[in-house]
């Protein structure tokens, strides 16, 4: 269960980035400020989001319980 809410996080968070990195790159060459701008205006805003969701993660990754009762990931030599 931590495994998959964890992969389902990180690839979201993935698909996020790339989708914003490319919505926000100019189509040809810029020759000017009106070719230079975002095809779409809240690119950049999507790339963010998509980066903290992957940062994320990591947190799902921590704080969903492992399925066999206990919240740490490794607990072995810890009393």
């Amino acid at each position: 269960m931590r495994r998959a809410l964890f992969l389902l996080t990180l690839l979201t968070g993935l698909i996020l980035a790339f989708l914003g990195f490319f919505l926000a790159a100019p189509v040809g060459p810029t020759s000017g400020p009106q070719i230079s701008s975002p095809r779409v205006q809240f690119a950049p805003g999507i790339f963010v989001i998509g980066v903290a969701l992957m940062f994320a993660s990591a947190v799902v990754y921590e704080l969903v319980p492992n399925g066999r009762g206990d919240s740490r990931s490794s607990g072995k030599g810890r009393p």
